[in-house]
This record gives C-alpha cells, structure tokens and sequence, in this order.
C-alpha cells in the first residue's frame, strides 16, 4: 500500500470517526435547542423555588408574631412571578389557607434529564414535571426545606 492511499485511508476513517462522535454527541446530550428548553425549565424551576422560599418565609414571620397564617389571594407585585421565556405570570392557587398550588408550563419532561448535575438526597424528584403545564402543591405548615435542595 502507498504512502497516499494509507494516508485516503487514514482520512477517512478520521472522518468517519469524528461524524460518529458528532452524532453521538447529539443522541446523547441533544441539540443546542434542545438544550436552551433544558435551561429555560431549570429556570421556571428555581422561580416556583424562589416564589415557595417567600411564601414560606412570610408563614414564618406570621407564626412568629402569633398571627394566623393566611396564604395571599394573589402573587401580584411580587417579583419573580413570571414565566422567563414565554413573559406569562405562573399560576398560582390558594387552596386553602396553609395550602395553595404553583402551575408552569414546561417544554420538556424532566424524566429525560437530571434536573442538576448530583441530585441531593433524591430531591429533585419533588420537581419532577412533564412537558406542557403541571402543577405543584405545598403547605405552608410543612417545612418547606425539601422544596429548595
């Protein structure tokens, strides 16, 4: 074998090489696009978190002076209360006076990604979704805690 059909052959099969980790790359972390929807759902995620966090928090303080506990009727000049992507509030429903719950309309089903690289404790299980719009309840009387892991 010549000199230059080795070196056809050797280019060749370094092509092949590097389409097949291209591929591969794709099938296994997905596209780019897919991606950014993997990105805008953590948000989503994290604002239900921070949006849980204050709800919590504001609990606390109530209980804290001997007051009752009472949910607002409405999530309204708070921050963080809409959707980064799609500029939409999320929903939010008192259902009670300790329980209410907190809906977001995902792209993608967070079975087929970890929703962070180590999940602490199994979690992250708690803020496990499916595409489309899901919903989430809690009660402010329960230790809100396992909501921010």
């Amino acid at each position: 074998m010549s000199q230059s059909n080795f070196d056809r052959s050797f280019a060749l099969i370094a092509i092949i090489a590097v389409a097949i980790g291209i591929v591969a790359g794709f099938w296994v972390l997905g596209t780019p696009n897919r991606q950014r929807l993997i990105a805008a759902d953590r948000e989503r995620i994290q604002d239900l978190r921070s949006i849980v966090w204050r709800l919590y928090e504001d609990a606390e303080k109530a209980r804290d002076r001997g007051q009752p506990v009472a949910l607002p009727e409405s999530l309204e000049g708070r921050d963080r209360t809409t959707d980064p992507i799609t500029k939409l509030a999320y929903e939010y429903h008192r259902l009670s006076e300790t329980t209410y719950e907190l809906c977001a309309e995902f792209a993608t089903d967070s079975s087929t990604y970890p929703l962070s690289p180590a999940p602490r404790d199994g979690q992250e299980k708690d803020w496990q979704h499916p595409q489309g719009r899901h919903c989430f309840e809690f009660d402010v009387t329960e230790d809100a805690s396992p909501a921010f892991r």
